[in-house]
């Protein structure tokens, strides 16, 4: 069983690597990824048996009492028992993700956020800095962040001719995208996953949250903004797609936007009211947004749309490679709580360092190198939620080991790029030089971060 689990850990440790290093090899990360999850079941597999007996013994015994074929019982334990669980909770935040970023695509291609190009379009370099980055907090507390960023990042491509002051307002989207998405349950992928296995809840969550990741920040915006001199280089001529089948009113792109928000704030609602899974919530106002997108589209078109519509061109990171990347991470990391080695581990830091701030500090280190979703999902199956009443446990719901853990997987991704799907996005849209921003915002991001830890640690401190 020794020898399995070895196999099983070094197939990951291999698989990160090579995700890890996605830039250099050009080997697609979801590929990757999807060859681990398969991978590590199979070799699971062969000591399924002496596995299932450390981690299932009781839930086997009343299976193979309740099953009529004796034989490839372990086999049908396997599938039937254990893999559809981790394969439901991937599907559960897919779901919710593609439900949420088709909201965004809807609305942005009625010409929604049109506006924003016109009323961003200033010359103060500063100013234009400071709106933009409080902007991209926003949004993406209420969408995914990876969505946010794509958006935000095709809208100063639009106003914004200078290269190189791009390439800063970039970087400061990047930290304020994977920071707004960082303290609601609704703006990132990792807070999506905490959601959905029960370790925090919405308004709690956030209000842990804010200020740190608020911090974070402003921090990094204080600093990059001495590298921001004189007033925005912007297009002198003004001009951006206005495809022929967005004829909305501005009352009309008013009332979608309206619903937007609001429909994406009521999946919280939602969920706490009728304790169904978020993403059937998130589907809802799908469904709602887009009928209302066809009442109007009708009117002004007619019966029949012919005209081909204008989809924003994110696929490449929030389409069928995220949707793989993320099943094929969750089948990984599946077989490596399955096989007891993730239990091993929490087990031994729990008796040997006892500190959570310890683990966030790793989490944040090795995020900077790995993606922080793999990272995300081993410390949520590293420690079983608490749920005992009035328990002082740092793994209740809610607790601070769960906050932790979110900060620290958003800020740490931001070090080199690398370790979250918006680092990798700016970097592919923008060209940016690894070694180059190394060398100019490395610094900055880590300060930022070790800023909003402090300021972390002072909000949760025990009230006396």
């Amino acid at each position: 069983m020794l020898l399995m689990t070895l196999i099983i850990v070094a197939v990951i440790l291999t698989g990160l690597a090579l995700m890890s290093t996605e830039q250099a090899h050009h080997i697609n990360r979801a590929a990757v990824a999807m060859v681990c999850g398969v991978i590590v079941w199979v070799v699971y597999l062969l000591n399924g048996s002496d596995f299932i007996e450390l981690m299932h013994s009781n839930e086997y015994a009343t299976f193979v009492a309740e099953s009529n074929t004796a034989t490839d019982s372990v086999k049908y334990f396997v599938a039937e028992k254990i893999i559809v669980k981790y394969i439901g909770e991937a599907c559960s935040v897919i779901l919710f993700l593609i439900a949420t970023n088709t909201i965004v695509e809807v609305l942005h291609n009625n010409g929604v956020f049109d506006s924003l190009v016109d009323w961003l379009r200033m010359r103060n370099s500063r100013v234009f800095l400071w709106i933009i980055s409080l902007l991209t907090f926003a949004i993406s507390a209420n969408v995914d962040n990876l969505t946010t960023v794509v958006l935000m990042m095709s809208i100063i491509s639009q106003i914004v001719r200078n290269h190189h002051q791009r390439v800063i307002y970039a970087c400061s989207i990047m930290i304020a995208a994977s920071m707004g998405g960082c303290f609601t349950t609704i703006g990132d992928m990792t807070s999506v996953m905490l959601w959905v296995r029960g370790a925090i809840t919405p308004s709690a969550y956030a209000a842990g949250l804010f200020l740190p990741s608020f911090i974070v920040m402003c921090v990094f915006n204080l600093l990059i903004s001495r590298k921001l001199h004189g007033r925005v280089e912007i297009f002198s001529i003004f001009s951006r797609y206005d495809g022929d089948d967005s004829y909305l009113a501005p009352w009309q792109k008013v009332i979608l936007l309206v619903l937007g928000i609001a429909g994406l704030w009521f999946i919280p609602s939602f969920h706490f009211i009728t304790k169904l899974p978020p993403f059937l919530g998130s589907l809802f106002v799908l469904a709602i947004i887009w009928a209302v997108e066809g009442v109007f589209n009708l009117e002004r078109n007619g019966n029949v749309l012919l005209v081909q519509r204008h989809y924003f061109r994110n696929t490449e990171f929030i389409g069928m490679r995220m949707i793989l990347y993320f099943l094929g991470l969750s089948l990984a990391i599946g077989a490596l709580t399955e096989c007891g080695a993730l239990d091993f581990v929490g087990s031994w830091l729990e008796n040997s360092v006892n500190n959570v701030y310890i683990y966030g500090a790793v989490v944040g280190v090795l995020s900077s190198v790995i993606d922080n979703v793999p990272l995300m999902m081993t410390g949520m199956n590293m420690f079983a939620v608490d749920t005992l009443a009035n328990s002082q446990s740092e793994f209740v719901v809610n607790g601070i080991y769960w906050q932790l853990l979110s900060f620290c997987c958003a800020s740490g991704g931001c070090l080199l790029f690398v370790g979250t799907m918006c680092g990798q996005a700016v970097l592919s849209v923008e060209r940016i030089r690894f070694n180059w921003y190394i060398r100019h915002y490395l610094w900055r991001a880590l300060v930022a971060w070790i800023v909003g830890m402090g300021v972390f640690y002072l909000s949760h401190l025990p009230v006396c």
